[in-house]
Formats: structure tokens, C-alpha cells, sequence
């Protein structure tokens, strides 16, 4: 009951800051937009679109935290948790649609630099960087906590280095008119950068989705670590299965074979079990079948 209080109290402080993040990013692109297009600057255009991307991210979290708060049902009977995974995915394919054509233009620019105005172009990417730095600063706690939001994070975490690094660029223009070519090299820089962080939380979100074990999850370890237990007594784990529903919900079902003399006191090694996993293993949802040395499976009905 504990847990589930401060799940949903988080969920609520993680969706009130997306929203304050969702209208900063409105300001920003906005400004970014007119300020790339009246200075000519490809680095500020590229960082207004990817801010644009970001606005939408936000948005999807954001709509993924209200989905997840909804509870289980008859149909849905482990609840909306996986709302966010699915924000994830899609928050990072058009993140790295929006790179790379980025990408594109940047290539396209490297081989013919156009005119840019330094001073507009760092006036814009000050408020731009002022405002990302602010957003990721606001959501980095529970970015560590949940794969929707640390999507959305990346997100604005690589507004601000791409803002950063339009200011540097925007401030050497200032000084040497004729190095435009900075301009694309500086984005080329940054996309590939968001590429290599984004393509992990696609990996994780697809592990996820495809049921795979969690990252930092040992089934051998696991396994090892209940046999070894003396009070329990387990003779063997078998039809092991561990998948995670979410970023931070681990599910394990398995079948634990006792001995004879040990099937009286099943609540006791079901709790001892329960408490191994949770305190040291981070497994919140636990199903065991319990079974004795002389129990073989059915195949009668398998074709």
C-alpha cells in the first residue's frame, strides 16, 4: 500500500514538471524558429526542430503518465504500466527521424556554408540554453526512475548540448566571420551524439516489450542465491521467467520444488522467498508454484 502511495505521489510530481517543461519548449522553438530563419543559421534551425520533436516527446509522456495512472481491469489485468514503454519507443523513433534529416542538411550545408548572423544567432541560443538547462534540471530525478520520462529527458538533455554548442559556435562567428562551416560541423557533432544515447533506450524499450530480462538482472544469480538459503530448503527452481512490465516493475514466476517435509510450512518460505526477492532483488511481483520431489508434470493434454 506504501509502495503503491509513493509510485502514484511520483507519477504526480513527474507529470506536473513535464507540463511546466512542455510550455518552456513551446517558448523556445518559437524563438528559435524565427531567430535560425532571420539569422541563417542551420545549427539554430536544427536545434528549433529537434525542440520541436521535444515539444511532441513531452507531450506523449505526458499523456503516458495520465494512461498509467488508470487501474487494472478485467482486460487489462497487469494495469496501463506499459503506457510508458510505448511512449519511450515512439518518443525515440522521432527523435532519430528528426536527427537525421539534421544529418542530412548538415551534409548538404558542409559543402556549401551559407551567410550567418552571430549576433542573432547567439541572442536566440542563450534564451534556448537558458530554458533546456532549466527543463533538465526539473525532470533529471525521475528520468533515473522511469524509462517514459528519461525518453522525454534525453530529449531535452540533447537540446542542451546542441544549445551549447550553437553558442560557442555562434561566439567564434563573432570573432572569425568566415568559419560557417562550423555551423553544420557542430550539428553533425550533436546528432551523432543523440543517435548513440537514443539508440540504448530504443534497445531497452524493445527488451521490454519483447519480454526480455531487465538490465542487471541475474536469473542464475537469483536462482543460486534462494538454494543457498537454509531455512528454505529448496531442492530445485525450474520454469523460471523474469520480464519487466515497465522500467521499474520486475515480474519472476517460478516453480519451487520443497521437500516433503517442508509443504506444511509453505506461507513462511513463500514470505522468506517474497523478502529475498524485493529487499535484494528489486522483484516487486512474485508467482510461485510450489511443488514436491515427487511431482512430475502433465503432458496428457500437450499434442
Amino acid at each position: 500500500m506504501n509502495h503503491n502511495h509513493h509510485s502514484h505521489e511520483n507519477r504526480e510530481i513527474s507529470k506536473n514538471k513535464l507540463l511546466i517543461t512542455i510550455i518552456l519548449n513551446i517558448g523556445i522553438t518559437i524563438s528559435e524558429i524565427i531567430g535560425g530563419i532571420i539569422s541563417g543559421s542551420l545549427a539554430l534551425l536544427s536545434d528549433a526542430f529537434h525542440n520541436l520533436s521535444d515539444v511532441f516527446s513531452l507531450i506523449i509522456s505526458y499523456i503516458a503518465l495520465l494512461i498509467t495512472r488508470k487501474k487494472k481491469d478485467e482486460i487489462k489485468t497487469f494495469g496501463y504500466k506499459r503506457a510508458e514503454v510505448l511512449a519511450a519507443l515512439f518518443n525515440i523513433i522521432i527523435l532519430l527521424i528528426a536527427i537525421f534529416y539534421i544529418l542530412q542538411e548538415a551534409i548538404k550545408r558542409f559543402f556549401k556554408p551559407g551567410f550567418i548572423s552571430a549576433p542573432i544567432m547567439m541572442i536566440v541560443t542563450i534564451i534556448g540554453l537558458v530554458g533546456n538547462a532549466f527543463s533538465v534540471f526539473l525532470i533529471f530525478k525521475d528520468a533515473k526512475k522511469n524509462l517514459n520520462v528519461k525518453s522525454a529527458f534525453l530529449h531535452l538533455f540533447g537540446d542542451t548540448i546542441s544549445s551549447l554548442g550553437v553558442l560557442i559556435v555562434s561566439f567564434i562567428l563573432m570573432f572569425f566571420k568566415n568559419l560557417y562551416i562550423l555551423d553544420p560541423i557542430v550539428s553533425i557533432l550533436i546528432a551523432l551524439y543523440i543517435i548513440k544515447e537514443g539508440f540504448s533506450i530504443f534497445m531497452e524499450s524493445i527488451n521490454i516489450l519483447m519480454q526480455g530480462i531487465p538490465r542487471g538482472i541475474n536469473t542464475d544469480k537469483i536462482v543460486k542465491r534462494l538454494k543457498s538459503d537454509k531455512n528454505l530448503e529448496i531442492k530445485d527452481i525450474h520454469h523460471v521467467h523474469i520480464w519487466g512490465l515497465s522500467s521499474d516493475s520486475i515480474i519472476l514466476d517460478c516453480h519451487v520444488v520443497l521437500p516433503e517435509k517442508k509443504l506444511d510450512n509453505i506461507n513462511d518460505i513463500l514470505n522468506k522467498i517474497n523478502e529475498i526477492l524485493v529487499c535484494e532483488f528489486n522483484i516487486t511481483h512474485v508467482t510461485i508454484q510450489i511443488e514436491s520431489e515427487g511431482f512430475k508434470h502433465s503432458t496428457k493434454c500437450l499434442v
